[in-house]
């Protein structure tokens, strides 16, 4: 646990721009609130490869995400539910799922259809939202930390244990 929110503080204190690491946890959101094995969560973590984000933030946000959203299934249910049987919507969803190639996709499935439209939707806010309280941390919070001298010391202690072979 202490490893993980050390990966944190080192990713949040690294060089890299702050969308990068937002764009990583909001992947990680998106991945983690649907079931795992859809294929649009495959293409994602593809495109997580592609995309110059932060893997181990992605990884952090998807066993988050993922953890929320048993607790979020009624409501991913009744989403899902409601776009499923939405009056005027049937004649669409019987030629959408006529295709085998939707149907693979499971988003017949009450529970998918809604975690997939959530967690796209709640994705973008919390983009920004993490983009901003990145930088924000950076600003004000990041020199506090550098300042404090026993955090300075355990990077000597570190750098040291690194160098003397005994580091991972």
């Amino acid at each position: 646990m202490i490893h993980q929110l050390l990966k944190i503080f080192k990713a949040l204190n690294s060089d890299e721009k702050p969308w990068q690491l937002s764009l990583g946890l909001a992947f990680g959101g998106i991945i983690g609130l649907m079931p795992l094995w859809t294929p649009h969560n495959i293409f994602l973590i593809f495109l997580a490869f592609i995309i110059n984000l932060n893997f181990a933030l992605l990884i952090v946000g998807l066993v988050f995400f993922s953890g929320i959203a048993y607790i979020l299934d009624p409501i991913f249910h009744q989403i899902g539910l409601t776009v499923l049987t939405a009056e005027g919507m049937q004649d669409f969803w019987n030629g959408f799922f006529s295709n085998p190639i939707f149907l693979f996709d499971r988003l017949n499935n009450t529970l998918v259809m809604g975690s997939l439209l959530f967690s796209f939707a709640a994705s973008v806010p919390l983009f920004f939202l993490l983009n901003f309280l990145i930088r924000k941390y950076r600003q004000h919070i990041q020199g506090i930390f550098e300042k404090i001298p026993i955090l300075n010391s355990l990077k000597i202690a570190k750098v040291y244990d690194t160098l003397s072979g005994g580091g991972k």
